[in-house]
């Protein structure tokens, strides 16, 4: 049973800084949320844990439409992002991809 709303087509319903607000205090941005607030995400570095150069190699080889600059260039792109940053960024694409653009 899913407990929260279904997420599959929420990519561009809210803006960035709603997302921002309601995952630091989701009660403030929705009172009759259940949803436990997520603060540390803000203040924590993103990473890729690894080689994000080969992740999306891999990804692009499977058809996602990485290009070879956005591959090149994609570990120094994190730089400065947080892991609320990363997670709003997913959330902004669910359910924008066409059929057969990667959905």
């Amino acid at each position: 049973k899913r407990t929260g709303p279904d997420l599959a087509r929420i990519g561009g319903k809210y803006t960035d800084d709603w997302h921002r607000a309601h995952f630091a205090n989701p009660r403030a941005v929705v009172p009759s949320s259940i949803m436990p607030g997520y603060p540390w995400l803000a203040e924590r570095t993103a990473n890729a844990d690894g080689d994000i150069r080969q992740k999306l190699l891999t990804l692009q080889m499977l058809g996602h439409p990485y290009d070879e600059e956005t591959i090149e260039t994609a570990e120094a792109s994190l730089a400065g992002l947080t892991e609320l940053d990363a997670l709003i960024a997913y959330i902004q694409v669910l359910g924008t991809a066409g059929p057969g653009e990667g959905e």
